[in-house]
Protein backbone atom coordinates (compact mmCIF):
# COMPACT_ATOMS: atom_id res chain seq x y z
CA UNK A 1 0.00 0.00 0.00
CA UNK A 2 1.76 3.50 -0.94
CA UNK A 3 2.09 6.21 2.18
CA UNK A 4 -0.54 8.35 2.46
CA UNK A 5 -1.22 11.48 4.47
CA UNK A 6 -4.81 12.54 2.74
CA UNK A 7 -7.18 12.06 5.17
CA UNK A 8 -9.29 8.96 4.20
CA UNK A 9 -12.45 10.88 5.13
CA UNK A 10 -15.05 13.03 2.66
CA UNK A 11 -13.22 16.16 2.23
CA UNK A 12 -14.16 19.98 -0.29
CA UNK A 13 -10.87 20.92 -0.31
CA UNK A 14 -10.17 22.38 -3.35
CA UNK A 15 -13.58 22.44 -5.02
CA UNK A 16 -16.15 25.07 -5.98
CA UNK A 17 -18.84 23.00 -5.29
CA UNK A 18 -17.89 20.19 -7.16
CA UNK A 19 -18.94 16.28 -6.17
CA UNK A 20 -16.26 15.37 -3.79
CA UNK A 21 -15.18 12.56 -2.48
CA UNK A 22 -12.14 12.09 -1.05
CA UNK A 23 -10.20 9.55 -0.12
CA UNK A 24 -6.80 7.91 -1.50
CA UNK A 25 -8.21 4.92 -1.56
CA UNK A 26 -10.20 5.31 -4.81
CA UNK A 27 -6.89 6.72 -6.46
CA UNK A 28 -4.96 3.55 -5.38
CA UNK A 29 -7.70 1.33 -6.84
CA UNK A 30 -7.87 3.42 -9.89
CA UNK A 31 -4.06 2.93 -10.40
CA UNK A 32 -4.07 -0.66 -9.23
CA UNK A 33 -6.64 -1.29 -12.16
CA UNK A 34 -4.67 1.32 -15.18
CA UNK A 35 -1.66 -1.09 -14.11
CA UNK A 36 -3.79 -4.37 -14.74
CA UNK A 37 -5.95 -3.64 -17.56
CA UNK A 38 -2.74 -4.55 -19.60
CA UNK A 39 -3.45 -1.73 -22.26
CA UNK A 40 -1.02 0.96 -23.82
CA UNK A 41 -0.44 2.77 -20.51
CA UNK A 42 0.24 0.00 -18.36
CA UNK A 43 3.96 -0.60 -18.96
CA UNK A 44 4.90 2.60 -17.80
CA UNK A 45 2.11 2.69 -14.63
CA UNK A 46 3.88 -0.50 -13.72
CA UNK A 47 7.35 1.21 -13.69
CA UNK A 48 5.94 3.65 -11.18
CA UNK A 49 7.39 2.91 -7.39
CA UNK A 50 7.00 4.97 -4.02
CA UNK A 51 3.74 6.29 -5.07
CA UNK A 52 2.52 8.63 -1.86
CA UNK A 53 0.17 11.19 -1.16
CA UNK A 54 1.34 13.91 0.83
CA UNK A 55 -1.83 15.51 0.58
CA UNK A 56 -5.26 15.71 -0.68
CA UNK A 57 -5.19 16.44 -4.65
CA UNK A 58 -1.38 15.31 -4.96
CA UNK A 59 -0.10 12.43 -5.58
CA UNK A 60 3.91 11.86 -6.08
CA UNK A 61 5.92 8.40 -7.33
CA UNK A 62 9.35 7.39 -8.87
CA UNK A 63 9.62 5.94 -12.44
CA UNK A 64 11.90 3.60 -13.53
CA UNK A 65 13.19 4.32 -17.20
CA UNK A 66 13.43 0.75 -18.67
CA UNK A 67 14.62 0.13 -22.49
CA UNK A 68 10.17 -0.83 -23.28
CA UNK A 69 9.44 3.11 -22.20
CA UNK A 70 12.66 4.94 -24.55
CA UNK A 71 12.36 6.11 -28.11
CA UNK A 72 15.14 4.95 -30.64
CA UNK A 73 17.70 7.46 -28.75
CA UNK A 74 17.72 5.87 -25.48
CA UNK A 75 15.93 8.45 -23.69
CA UNK A 76 11.77 8.32 -21.76
CA UNK A 77 9.68 8.74 -24.91
CA UNK A 78 7.30 11.72 -25.32
CA UNK A 79 4.29 9.44 -25.48
CA UNK A 80 5.12 8.12 -22.24
CA UNK A 81 5.49 11.16 -20.49
CA UNK A 82 2.68 12.33 -22.21
CA UNK A 83 0.40 9.35 -20.97
CA UNK A 84 1.87 9.54 -17.38
CA UNK A 85 0.75 13.46 -16.88
CA UNK A 86 -2.82 12.17 -18.38
CA UNK A 87 -2.70 9.25 -16.21
CA UNK A 88 -1.06 10.14 -12.84
CA UNK A 89 -2.58 13.41 -12.68
CA UNK A 90 -6.11 11.38 -12.58
CA UNK A 91 -5.17 9.66 -9.75
CA UNK A 92 -4.54 12.86 -7.80
CA UNK A 93 -7.64 14.01 -9.33
CA UNK A 94 -9.23 11.24 -7.62
CA UNK A 95 -8.23 12.56 -3.96
CA UNK A 96 -10.75 14.80 -4.06
CA UNK A 97 -13.38 13.91 -6.53
CA UNK A 98 -15.99 11.02 -7.45
CA UNK A 99 -15.04 10.65 -10.84
CA UNK A 100 -11.89 10.93 -13.12
CA UNK A 101 -13.71 12.76 -15.94
CA UNK A 102 -12.94 13.37 -19.47
CA UNK A 103 -9.61 14.99 -20.64
CA UNK A 104 -10.05 18.09 -22.41
CA UNK A 105 -6.91 19.01 -22.51
CA UNK A 106 -3.21 18.01 -22.31
CA UNK A 107 -0.41 20.32 -22.91
CA UNK A 108 3.50 18.78 -22.30
CA UNK A 109 6.57 20.90 -21.94
CA UNK A 110 9.81 19.10 -22.62
CA UNK A 111 12.54 20.39 -21.03
CA UNK A 112 15.08 17.45 -20.95
CA UNK A 113 15.93 14.14 -21.85
CA UNK A 114 15.44 11.13 -18.93
CA UNK A 115 18.13 8.36 -20.43
CA UNK A 116 17.71 4.19 -19.70
CA UNK A 117 18.45 3.70 -15.86
CA UNK A 118 17.65 6.63 -14.38
CA UNK A 119 15.08 7.35 -12.15
CA UNK A 120 12.19 9.92 -12.67
CA UNK A 121 10.44 11.98 -9.65
CA UNK A 122 6.99 12.50 -10.69
CA UNK A 123 5.01 15.25 -8.94
CA UNK A 124 1.01 15.53 -9.94
CA UNK A 125 -0.84 18.08 -8.05
CA UNK A 126 -4.51 19.36 -8.63
CA UNK A 127 -4.80 23.17 -8.99
CA UNK A 128 -8.64 23.70 -9.10
CA UNK A 129 -12.14 21.49 -9.24
CA UNK A 130 -15.12 23.17 -10.22
CA UNK A 131 -18.33 22.72 -11.09
CA UNK A 132 -18.18 20.78 -14.24
CA UNK A 133 -14.26 21.22 -14.67
CA UNK A 134 -11.09 20.35 -13.22
CA UNK A 135 -6.95 21.69 -13.57
CA UNK A 136 -3.95 19.57 -12.65
CA UNK A 137 -0.24 19.82 -13.57
CA UNK A 138 2.23 17.18 -13.33
CA UNK A 139 6.31 17.75 -13.34
CA UNK A 140 8.98 15.59 -13.75
CA UNK A 141 12.52 16.08 -11.97
CA UNK A 142 15.78 13.78 -12.69
CA UNK A 143 17.48 12.90 -9.80
CA UNK A 144 19.83 15.53 -9.72
CA UNK A 145 16.28 17.67 -9.48
CA UNK A 146 16.73 19.19 -12.64
CA UNK A 147 13.02 19.66 -14.92
CA UNK A 148 12.38 16.90 -17.60
CA UNK A 149 9.16 17.90 -18.43
CA UNK A 150 6.00 19.49 -16.94
CA UNK A 151 2.66 19.02 -17.93
CA UNK A 152 -0.78 21.13 -17.29
CA UNK A 153 -3.74 18.68 -17.85
CA UNK A 154 -8.15 19.63 -17.72
CA UNK A 155 -10.79 17.40 -17.44
CA UNK A 156 -14.24 17.55 -17.71
CA UNK A 157 -16.52 16.75 -14.45
CA UNK A 158 -19.55 14.67 -15.96
CA UNK A 159 -22.49 16.06 -13.86
CA UNK A 160 -25.34 14.08 -13.06
CA UNK A 161 -28.22 14.11 -16.04
CA UNK A 162 -31.75 13.97 -15.02
CA UNK A 163 -33.96 10.98 -16.05
CA UNK A 164 -35.91 11.19 -18.88
CA UNK A 165 -39.52 11.17 -18.19
CA UNK A 166 -40.09 10.49 -21.31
Amino acid sequence: RWRTNAPHTHARSMTDGAPALADARTAEQFFAEAVRAGTYDSPALARCRKGAFPKLGAFTCELEVTSELTNRFGTLHGGCVATLVDVLTTVALLTVTKQGGVSTDLNVSYCAPAPTGSRVLITCEVLKVGKTLAWMECVLKNEDGDVIATGRHTKFLPVAMPVSKL
